[in-house]
């Protein structure tokens, strides 16, 4: 048996030359080229020459629709990356905007300052309220439960290993609520996800600087208790930067976490359970994990110049600009250029984002490539001047509210979930 020690030198590439994609299409090159100008692959030109390279999940996604004509099953197996909606669902709609919860573009409500815990609310199906004011008020009970249970286990945790202590902190929450009483599959969704974004904020001081849990102060928004356990101190500026970056990353329809979320709520497991199991989903490397990969592409002081050669040299070995290229977005990701528009206006000289910007504008002209989330919140967040590890954990958190979502609208949904396999037998 072959093992590769390192995974991304054993990847497919990202991107295929002309005579590599007519031979995986199977088609002539007028046709190849019709696809392109219908926006459905993309084409990225190559610096110093007339070729272009093609996206290989684009022409993978086209042949999937193309074998769809031949039944159902092929339809199905093309659903499952990207493809045609599988499942019906009145959480989050994605627009050329970006995703809209429940009809409310998620980059107004940010633009707007919309606290993050009523689109929190707006995603459990509340109507938007957003003149009411003042943080979420949890039980002295839970509040006690939740601090016991994040100083057990989140204390002493390596900050670049707090993916999985985040679903234990969920899984310990709940078992520690049943024992007392307080929990069980008849608990509101709405009451026990506030708790635990709670717990999560506040238990994440003890992963921070403090090496302590980050008591909340009266009426102190999720964004700034986030903010003070990453070991910063709370300004106006980064409360409203780090609202909006958990309003925007708050839902965004069916990836990984969310459909282990829903497929796991399918089975009948508690809120707790399913957030656990989202969060397991979500940490490998091309999720949570991603974030990293972004900030070693980035470096603490990038320079335009070093970024370019970077973003050739990976472009050379047809593999994509780490924290670019989104699939539902080829225009760009909206998240994304709302987010480094923030990022732009509060760094310093800690963080030349002038040169990150001067990198952006080249690889849009020149590759004709895009950022994506990932990207512009590594930017934000080394703007803010908060630890590098925080990036994954501010997605994990305001994923939960979606995730909390998802759990609310399978449990209307009756059925257990249960795809069926097309057995290949391998040689």
């Amino acid at each position: 048996m072959s093992t590769c020690p390192d995974p991304t030198s054993c990847r497919q590439p990202d991107f295929l030359d002309a005579k590599a994609s007519l031979a995986l299409l199977g088609v002539r090159p007028q046709t190849l080229y019709a696809y392109v100008s219908r926006g459905a692959i993309r084409s990225v030109p190559q610096p110093g020459t007339k070729a272009h390279l093609y996206s290989r999940s684009d022409i993978e996604r086209v042949m999937a629709r193309a074998a769809a004509r031949a039944g159902h099953a092929a339809a199905a197996a093309g659903a499952m990356d990207h493809g045609p909606p599988i499942v019906s669902s009145g959480i989050t709609e994605i627009t050329e905007a970006g995703p809209a919860y429940r009809g409310y573009l998620a980059c107004d409500l940010a633009r707007q300052g919309v606290p993050f815990e009523r689109v929190c609310e707006l995603l459990w199906g509340a109507p938007l309220d957003v003149a009411r004011a003042g943080a979420w008020r949890i039980p002295p009970r839970d509040q006690a439960l939740a601090r016991e249970a994040g100083l057990r286990i989140l204390h002493g945790t390596d900050p670049h290993r707090v993916y999985g202590s985040l679903a234990m902190l969920a899984l310990q929450l709940e078992r520690s609520r049943r024992m007392s009483g307080g929990g069980g599959l008849d608990a509101g969704v709405v009451q026990e996800a506030r708790l635990l974004i709670c717990a999560v904020a506040q238990a994440l001081g003890c992963v921070g600087p403090a090496r302590a849990l980050t008591l909340p102060e009266r009426s102190e928004s999720i964004a700034s208790t986030l903010i003070r356990s990453f070991g910063c101190e709370t300004t106006p500026a980064r409360i409203r930067a780090v609202n909006a970056l958990l309003v925007l990353l708050a839902d965004h329809e069916l990836p990984p976490g969310t459909l282990a979320v829903r497929a796991a709520a399918s089975g009948g497991a508690n809120l707790f359970d399913c957030i656990a199991v989202g969060i397991c989903a979500s940490a490998g490397t091309e999720i949570a994990g991603h974030y990293a990969v972004v900030d070693r592409f980035l470096t603490a002081r990038p320079s335009a110049t070093a970024l370019r050669d970077k973003a050739l040299r990976l472009h050379q070995r047809a593999q994509r600009i780490p924290g670019f290229t989104h699939p539902l977005y080829l225009g760009g990701d909206p998240r994304a250029k709302h987010l480094l528009a923030i990022a732009t206006e509060l760094a310093d000289d800690s963080f030349n984002m002038r040169q990150v910007a001067d990198f952006v504008g080249w690889a849009k002209e020149n590759l004709a490539d895009h950022p994506r989330h990932e990207f512009a919140v590594v930017c934000l967040v080394r703007a803010l001047r908060l630890p590098v590890w925080s990036a994954a954990v501010f997605f994990l958190v305001a994923r939960m509210a979606g995730w909390a979502a998802h759990v609310q609208e399978q449990r209307g949904v009756t059925g257990l979930w249960r795809p069926r396999a097309r057995y290949v037998p391998r040689p």
